[in-house]
């Protein structure tokens, strides 16, 4: 089998890069050509983002390992001369778990983050100093509490997007998002399968950089990949759940997500009715402890 599937991975790979270079260059464009700034925080929903032409396909391209567990938005670009604010009362109302991580608007790269076991501002709002430039921040809820809000962030002094009221059920289009598969999608992240079948053949940070989404502070994680009618038998350390969201997604060799698992039990397991990947998410909700023990997860996969 391996004959035929390093070909076409290699295939996807470059398939892959030549769609995402050009996804790039369209929105370089677009931007460039409406040439404004950010004004409210877009969530990723049915209705504000995927709605939009082309969303998908940059999705796809750009953030293809979907979060299932996490209310997501964004806020881009935004201006900065010296500081940006953010209300993170607001985000302390909404979640019990939440990060807001602030990047570069061109190069996507990681500047800093804030987030729920960051130190309380006194007056409610987190000021970040930053070099004079544009930016893009990236917000997780997780574990909502009642009423959603995002949070309001000011750039320099002005207010750049007011507090932002969402609809709870936000995450319902996951349950279906499956269907929008496709021989596009196929080719798109086939590669990524064969990666994780044979990890051992590739340097991991190839791996890792291929695979996961944009790095979390709070959150640790594990992934590998299911041939047909194989199982992935998990154990959690009992007391893991203390501290920490066990979080797992299980994708289809399209990257739509097809299984999302809060884990709440020590032990679990998934049956691959196809070829598939997992990712779990580890994320760290209380300040007690840093990093996840690696043998508070074990995984074994065996024929169904």
């Amino acid at each position: 089998m391996i004959l035929w599937e390093f070909p076409l991975a290699l295939a996807s790979f470059l398939f892959h890069g030549l769609i995402k270079n050009f996804m790039r260059v369209v929105l370089m464009l677009h931007d460039a050509r409406s040439g404004k700034e950010a004004e409210k925080w877009i969530v990723l929903s049915q209705d504000d983002m995927l709605a939009r032409p082309g969303a998908l396909p940059l999705i796809m391209t750009t953030a293809p390992r979907w979060n299932t567990h996490a209310i997501l938005a964004t806020l881009s670009p935004i201006a900065v001369s010296k500081f940006v604010e953010i209300e993170t009362s607001s985000a302390d109302r909404s979640a019990a778990s939440w990060t807001i991580v602030v990047c570069t608007y061109a190069g996507r790269q990681t500047v800093t983050s804030i987030g729920s076991l960051s130190p309380v501002p006194a007056n409610g709002k987190a000021r970040i100093e930053l070099v004079a430039g544009k930016y893009w921040l990236g917000l997780r809820y997780y574990e909502r509490r009642g009423e959603v809000e995002l949070p309001a962030v000011s750039a320099d002094g002005q207010l750049v997007a007011a507090a932002q009221s969402i609809f709870i059920g936000t995450n319902d289009f996951y349950r279906d998002l499956f269907k929008r598969s496709s021989f596009f999608y196929l080719a798109l992240h086939y590669y990524v399968f064969v990666l994780l079948r044979y990890r051992s053949f590739f340097p991991e940070n190839f791996v890792r950089r291929e695979f996961l989404p944009m790095g979390n502070p709070e959150t640790q994680f594990v992934f590998g990949a299911l041939r047909r009618n194989e199982q992935l038998l998990i154990r959690v350390e009992p007391q893991a759940f203390a501290d920490w969201n066990v979080l797992l997604t299980v994708y289809n060799l399209a990257s739509f997500p097809i299984q999302s698992e809060h884990l709440r039990t020590p032990e679990f397991r998934v049956i691959a009715a196809a070829d598939c990947a997992y990712l779990f998410r580890v994320n760290r909700r209380s300040d007690r402890e840093k990093n996840f023990p690696n043998d508070w997860l074990r995984l074994q996969v065996t024929k169904a």
